[in-house]
């Protein structure tokens, strides 16, 4: 199984890096193979406004393809002012249309420093994929106070309290999830 975790921000050091990377280590575990997109090394000849046209720079091509070659795509997104982060929205604009999309499985990761874990961000995401026609699982993660909840000596979740969800325990449940929802759905 192929899996694609893109990294939803081009921000250096960024925590969406940090949850991807945790999330790398689980699907490999469960025996997939994984590729991380990190938007902070998307080329800076990608950015000019002639990008749009066709073929794309050769530069693009390590971007695009696990993309088209995925079973599944994690998208870890982080909130930014209230939406989903506009390199990830330029991003998914380069990828070919209809192939990148169409009937392609994506599973969504949300992170915030607020209470909601970018569930707004999640959910104009969900639209773009939809409108593209992705295979959509439904089972969400939102992450919320993330840099209270991050163990960066462990590299994994802690509870802010003894009631407070088992972050681990749901990125475990929807690996597995999703991984059995892409072994059904994928082209």
């Amino acid at each position: 199984m192929n899996i694609v975790i893109v990294v939803g921000t081009n921000r250096v050091g960024s925590m969406s890096k940090k949850v991807s990377m945790y999330l790398s280590d689980k699907y490999t575990a469960e025996g997939c193979d994984v590729q991380l997109i990190d938007l902070a090394e998307l080329p800076s000849d990608l950015m000019r406004p002639d990008i749009y046209r066709n073929p794309k720079p050769d530069s693009f091509t390590p971007f695009h393809d696990p993309i088209l070659n995925a079973d599944g795509v994690v998208f870890v997104v982080p909130e930014y002012n209230g939406s989903f982060p506009g390199i990830l929205k330029f991003y998914i604009d380069l990828w070919q249309y209809p192939e990148a999309f169409e009937g392609r499985c994506v599973a969504f990761v949300g992170i915030s420093s607020n209470q909601w874990g970018a569930l707004r961000p999640i959910e104009h995401l969900q639209g773009v994929c939809g409108y593209r026609n992705a295979w959509q699982f439904n089972e969400r993660v939102f992450l919320n106070h993330i840099w209270s909840r991050w163990n960066d000596e462990e590299k994994n979740f802690r509870p802010m309290t003894p009631k407070d969800l088992d972050y681990n325990a749901l990125l475990d449940s929807q690996t597995k999830g999703f991984i059995q929802f892409c072994s059904v759905h994928a082209q």
